[in-house]
């Protein structure tokens, strides 16, 4: 036992304790990092399920865990925990935002999980004084890193999963992936006069009064993305649209004209699509009875009207296939793929497929999701934000603080949107200038891309005109918006 706790400390790993549940001789196998990343050590597990233990220092830093409370809403205080868990990071649901398979601990000890294989018992335990224990099962490994190095062990821990998972960086992209976004969702809302009513308020004459607008602002041209809303309804209940892809023509009677309208008024057309939800009632689940998953979990569930998760193991390929050619056919070129919050072993194979059919029929097509996990990284073209309330009784900036470092530090390689200027409220309370303008303020200077999705007007000529100052300098300056936190 000596001898093997030495071996542990040369490699990079302290003097983490390593336990064992089974029978017979420790079989832990502990190697150097590869590609000469000497600071952190991999710890690879045998034939029964091995125990890593390390002494910690709270509050930890879960990126992987995005569920939250009522209570925590709002001030992204769900990502570090300081009383006792046990979670699965491949199995919890990735719910808004969840990033990547690792635990820094507040003085910078980082740990993380390096392979899929064997994800069923691959957990974090935490004992809620300092002691973090990770079950370590047969083909999977961990890297380790106990010399508090941080974001540098982070970086190194990228670096060596972007090889294993056999991806690049991007070094260039199409030309429109970088430009200025437009979304119509928070403008529905701030047009609503009932509740939910903006599902029914995108129409071509909304989307064409939007662009106008832009243009009468003169902001720079770029993406037009329809979000919630343009989409068909088949037995009058929102759920019914999942899966059902086809535009409501009472709202837009020729769907290739209002994408020829965005396209002549300079902007390139993108839509949203909520893929990873489907309903008994949609067109797609009349047609491929086979692509109704289960229902959603920890809630009541109203099997008549509730929507349902896509079936991971559908032939989901061909169904998304058909739905982004519809599309693309049209002249859409970037798709906003929404409510990947079912677990998150399950969204890794659906984005997988939905992302293999986009580039199978044009490799410059955008693909964007909310799930930055190095898992998923490989499968994403731009990986969001994801919006904030602006609602002061919680900490929002802290949460735009901490989405903005979940997303850059969990998909190395790839583009950001900076989601939702002014967040997801439209109440008077939420769009106040102070908060918009400070809402602004902390994406400047970010690597991504602006999104503006509530005119500005609503609120003040101030905010328009900062907004504008805002857009342009992004527009004509570098549009840096690939993230490089990872070892080149």
């Amino acid at each position: 036992m000596k001898n093997r706790r030495d071996f542990i400390k040369k490699a990079g790993l302290g003097i983490a304790g390593v336990g064992l549940v089974g029978c017979g001789a420790p079989s832990i196998n502990v190697e150097k990092s590869e590609d000469g990343y000497t600071s952190g050590a991999v710890v690879k597990g045998g034939r029964t399920i091995e125990k890593v233990t390390l002494k910690v220092t709270t509050p930890l830093f879960l990126p992987y865990h995005s569920l939250s409370t009522a209570a925590e809403k709002g001030g992204g205080a769900h990502y570090y925990k300081s009383e006792s868990f046990e979670h699965n990071p491949f199995t919890i649901p990735a719910s808004g935002m969840s990033g990547s398979p690792v635990i820094i601990d507040a003085k910078g000890k980082f740990v993380g999980f390096m392979t899929s294989l064997g994800f069923e018992n691959s957990t974090f335990s935490f004992d809620g004084v300092e002691t973090l224990t990770i079950s370590v099962p047969e083909g999977q490994e961990l890297f380790i890193d106990e010399k508090e190095n941080g974001d540098e062990a982070w970086m190194q821990y990228n670096s060596i999963m972007m090889k294993r998972l056999n991806f690049k960086p991007y070094t260039s992209t199409p030309k429109f992936w970088g430009e200025v976004e437009y979304c119509t969702w928070v403008e529905q809302k701030i047009a609503s006069k009932v509740r939910r009513g903006h599902f029914n308020l995108l129409t071509h004459d909304f989307v064409e009064k939007y662009l106008d607008k832009i243009i009468e602002f003169g902001y720079p041209k770029g993406k037009m993305t329809l979000d919630h809303g343009w989409g068909q309804f088949p037995d009058g209940s929102l759920n019914s649209g999942f899966g059902t892809w086809h535009a409501d023509t009472k709202k837009f009677p020729d769907f290739r004209k209002t994408m020829d309208m965005i396209q002549n008024k300079g902007f390139t057309p993108g839509l949203w699509i909520a893929f990873p939800k489907i309903h008994h009632a949609s067109s797609i689940a009349q047609k491929y009875p086979d692509m109704l998953g289960d229902w959603r979990v920890n809630k009541k569930i109203d099997k008549e009207k509730d929507e349902r998760w896509l079936n991971p193991k559908a032939d989901i390929f061909e169904y998304a296939s058909e739905v982004i050619n519809r599309f693309y056919s049209i002249g859409v070129r970037k798709f906003k793929i929404d409510m990947s919050y079912n677990t998150k072993s399950d969204m890794l194979h659906i984005h997988k497929e939905l992302y293999r059919a986009a580039k199978a029929i044009d490799p410059t097509i955008e693909m964007e999701f909310h799930v930055p996990d190095i898992f998923f990284t490989k499968f994403t073209d731009v990986t969001r934000t994801n919006d904030v309330w602006l609602n002061d009784k919680y900490n929002w900036p802290a949460r735009v603080k901490t989405h903005y470092k979940v997303t850059y530090k969990s998909s190395p390689g790839r583009c950001i949107n900076l989601d939702h200027i002014g967040g997801n409220d439209s109440s008077e309370k939420a769009l106040t200038e102070e908060k918009y303008l400070k809402h602004l303020a902390m994406f400047k200077g970010k690597t991504g891309y602006p999104l503006v999705s509530v005119l500005p007007h609503h609120i003040s000529q101030k905010c328009v005109d900062e907004t504008g100052d805002y857009l342009w300098d992004y527009a004509k300056g570098e549009r840096k918006i690939i993230s490089e936190f990872y070892k080149k």
